[in-house]
């Protein structure tokens, strides 16, 4: 790996051989030409005060003294995933008119108080969650928090903000229709999770259109009720302080409807096959590679990541210096290993030219399998776990995100102490770990592989592989 394509950004250093973790093992010698590592960085975990109110609300407080700053995320159980199929992307509306207006307060309203404590209001929507993240001065909490108790209760949906939202939803989708990667999400998730909910992922637009808002408000009902909802707050004040504005805003929250119905977890068995989504006079084919895997929290998660990370998660990974650095196939390949509360998905992703479509599928199968049979060098293995701390440090160095990533926490049924489980975690992980990952999940066998190209241009290349299915989405 060359001196000049690892300082490509100041980041990409930081991330691949900065900030570790105190208590880490001794620091590996440097690459040559490279200064060598400074001392790892310590691990400052917060503590957390962990408390329930009377009416279920779950609080997970954090005093954090330095800047007069507060971060605010209240969440809730409940995402896309639970949209009734023939309202898919009824999330979305919700996530885009909740703050709104409400009861008390218009949208101009919301956002001039706001304003007016230099803070900002942030909603949004996963397969699992719906949230609302409030980050302003901690000398204003005591409005932020009731600025949000009455989102969080008394939202409108005004008319004219629902018509607004699914007008601009409708034209989202005809936006991002134009890329190749909208079908092809399609296709690849239904591939790997069948009729699970997360296998969808495009909204229709007659769906949207159908939209009303006694939709939003039956869904905003179910899901916004306290004995579902986790509060998290970081910043600077004592946490007796927090768990006593929370009570005063949020104390009398009631829950007043029946809570939705849970989602089955995903199946994890792999799914193969080979996909393509005809693209007429595309001049590049859209690779998705991967499989269904397991749920937040499982115990290879650790593992997984380092793997994942060698693999393809990282700049400097095998998949990155084999198809990007030597043969030049694609700009930025990338792997990922994705967890949700009920399933997960691991994918390869890489657009690379007509022409080299099938010599792509080859080196990347080469690689998935090298990891499944061959232990990875001492140095793949350091860089990888440095990269992973780094990552984690920085992920959660400001209160806005370690609120968020402590929100999920919550979701994925994780606790607080999962905090200092992370960087130990990955510090143990050995070689032998990393080859199991690979046997255990990644080899080419038990991928599925869609593909988004000019079906004239490239399925007799593909056709070396095996049957190829033309689906569409």
């Amino acid at each position: 790996m060359s001196v000049i394509r690892l300082t490509t950004t100041l980041l990409t250093l930081i991330l691949f051989f900065g900030a570790g973790s105190a208590g880490a093992a001794e620091n590996p010698p440097s690459i040559k030409g490279l200064p060598a590592y400074g001392p790892d960085k310590p691990l400052v975990l917060p503590q957390v005060v962990e408390k329930q109110l009377p009416n279920g609300l779950t609080l997970w407080l954090i005093e954090r003294r330095g800047l007069p700053l507060v971060s605010i995320h209240l969440a809730v159980k409940g995402g896309s995933a639970l949209d009734p199929r023939d309202r898919f992307g009824l999330s979305e509306i919700l996530s885009n008119t909740i703050s709104a207006g409400t009861q008390k307060r218009s949208s101009r309203q919301i956002a001039e108080e706001l304003q007016a404590l230099g803070a900002d209001i942030d909603v949004g929507v996963g397969k699992d969650i719906t949230y609302i993240g409030i980050d302003g001065l901690a000398s204003g909490a005591d409005k932020l928090l009731e600025i949000l108790a009455d989102t969080a209760s008394n939202a409108s949906f005004p008319e004219d903000e629902v018509k607004l939202a699914i007008e601009n939803e409708l034209q989202n989708i005809i936006a991002s229709k134009s890329q190749p990667s909208y079908d092809l999400n399609q296709v690849f998730y239904r591939q790997l999770f069948g009729d699970h909910p997360y296998a969808l992922v495009n909204p229709k637009p007659e769906v949207i259109s159908r939209i009303s808002r006694d939709d939003l408000v039956k869904a905003y009902r179910q899901r916004f009720q306290p004995k579902q909802a986790i509060l998290v707050m970081v910043g600077d004040l004592s946490t007796g302080k927090m768990e006593e504005l929370v009570t005063k805003h949020l104390g009398g929250w009631s829950n007043t409807e029946k809570a939705p119905a849970g989602i089955p977890t995903a199946a994890t068995t792999p799914r193969p096959g080979l996909l393509l989504v005809d693209r007429p006079h595309s001049v590049q084919s859209t690779i998705y590679m991967g499989r269904p895997m397991p749920p937040a929290n499982n115990s290879d998660e650790f593992a997984l990541d380092v793997a994942n990370t060698i693999f393809g998660g990282a700049f400097g990974s095998r998949l990155t210096m084999n198809i990007r650095e030597k043969k030049g196939y694609t700009y930025s390949p990338h792997a990922s290993v994705t967890s949700w509360a009920k399933g997960g998905m691991f994918k390869v992703s890489a657009s690379v030219r007509n022409e080299v479509t099938a010599a792509t599928l080859v080196e990347t199968f080469y690689e998935l399998d090298r990891l499944a049979t061959t232990l990875p060098e001492d140095e793949e293995l350091s860089r990888a776990q440095r990269y992973l701390k780094g990552r984690f440090l920085l992920a959660n160095e400001t209160s806005a995100s370690l609120a968020s990533t402590l929100t999920g926490y919550w979701i994925d049924g994780k606790t607080p102490a999962d905090l200092a489980r992370y960087v130990p975690g990955i510090e143990a992980i050995s070689k032998k770990d990393v080859q199991a990952m690979g046997r255990k999940y990644l080899s080419s066998r038990k991928q599925a592989v869609a593909i988004s190209g000019d079906a004239k241009a490239i399925k007799d290349q593909l056709s070396l592989f095996g049957e190829v299915r033309i689906v569409k989405p």
